[in-house]
Formats: structure tokens, C-alpha cells, sequence
């Protein structure tokens, strides 16, 4: 529903067509599942939300990236529902409760979350977000069940693109608009319903890539 939102938001197509490009065959069909999705009616979104073409502006200070070779991650992750600013929180939440299983699969440690939905449509303004970390000692899984109070994710192979933000810079509310904007309509890349992707630099840099997968 994402991409779908994005339409919604800069463009003036009629909602059937942009339902059409997102898979569904029918205009009522997509708005019974935009509205389970985002808790509003496509019509209603584009008139909260809908905004013009010459307001997007570029993404400063940030280093466009670009993932061709799909970047597939087994992930072992968990999932947490609240406000965006709650987000560093459910870290803290996450690598306490289950640091010592962290280690017992991905060491050196390498931090991934997944933002699942655009909390600007939700009609409480929460997100579902899922930290993760990379499993690199896949040898150590059980792929049918995962550690108690966890799930495995497996990225898709698909194709990424975004920015990569320094510490200081990186604001997770304001960047998951501005990234998601930058490409749709600067760039003209075409963004799917996967969610969005950060990558958490490890090395003491602090930097973080935000990408979406895109078409």
C-alpha cells in the first residue's frame, strides 16, 4: 500500500487506475483493502495528505545508495508496535531481553529495522517496526522454529534504493518522508509494498541507510 499512498499523495490519477497499478482489479477492491490497511478511505487520504509536485525538495546531506544485487538477509527479528519515537526504545527493549540469543547467532552484531507502514495514515498514528539483527551463523538456526519470542525474516531479492544519513542527521520520522518523496517523484523510481529498510552502522560512525525497494 505504500506506493499506492505515494500516488494518492502527489499525483492526480483516479483511484481506480492507481488501484489497477498496485494489483487490483477493481476500484471497490482496492479501497476495502487500503482502508483495512491504513484506517482511511483512499479519498480521504489524498485530501489529508495530498500535497504538490514542486514541494519536494532534494535530500541534503545525505548520499543516495543504490542495491542491485538484491541484498537477501536471513534476519532474526521482533516485532513492536507504538510511535516513531518510541523507536529507540524498542531497541533498548530488543537487545536487552534477547541479547544473550542475539550473540549466539549474529556475531559481530549487525542492527536492521523494518518500518512496515506510514504512521502519518494510521488514524492513531503508530508504526509497526521490527528489530532485527543479520543472522551470520545460519548453521546455528532452526529454520522451522525460531527462539522464543522471535521470527525469522528472510529479505527479498529485490533491487533498493535510498540515502545514507550521518548520526547527527538522521531523523527517522522526517527521512522515511523525505526518502520515500526523493525517489518516487526526483527520481522516478517506482516503490513497492515491501517495507522500508534501515541499516545501523556498527563501526561507531553511527550512520544509518534508510532504503526502500523499488521497480
Amino acid at each position: 500500500m505504500h506506493a499506492a499512498a505515494l500516488r494518492l499523495q502527489w499525483s492526480r490519477e483516479p483511484i481506480g487506475r492507481i488501484g489497477f497499478a498496485v494489483g487490483y482489479a477493481s476500484q471497490a477492491a482496492f479501497t476495502r483493502v487500503f482502508d483495512r490497511f491504513f484506517g482511511i478511505l483512499p479519498g480521504r487520504y489524498r485530501t489529508a495528505y495530498g500535497r504538490e509536485r514542486t514541494a519536494v525538495a532534494p535530500v541534503r546531506n545525505a548520499q543516495f545508495v543504490q542495491v542491485d544485487d538484491g541484498m537477501p538477509l536471513l534476519l532474526l527479528a521482533k516485532r513492536y508496535r507504538g510511535y516513531s519515537e518510541d523507536i529507540d526504545g524498542f531497541w533498548d527493549d530488543f537487545l536487552v531481553r534477547f541479547g544473550d540469543v542475539l550473540d549466539r547467532y549474529s556475531a559481530p552484531l549487525r542492527r536492521v529495522g523494518l518500518i512496515y507502514n506510514d504512521w502519518r495514515a494510521d488514524p492513531d498514528g503508530l508504526v509497526r517496526y521490527d528489530c532485527c539483527v543479520v543472522v551470520n551463523r545460519v548453521e546455528a538456526v532452526d529454520m522451522r522454529q525460531a527462539p522464543e519470542g522471535l521470527h525469522l525474516v528472510l529479505s527479498r531479492e529485490r533491487e533498493y534504493a535510498g540515502y545514507r544519513f550521518p548520526a547527527r542527521l538522521y531523523d527517522r520520522r522526517q527521512s522515511y518522508v523525505d526518502v520515500g518523496d526523493s525517489l518516487f517523484y526526483r527520481r522516478s523510481m517506482a516503490v513497492t509494498e515491501d517495507p522500508a529498510i534501515e541499516l545501523h552502522d556498527e563501526t561507531g560512525s553511527g550512520e544509518t541507510t534508510l532504503l526502500y525497494a523499488v521497480e
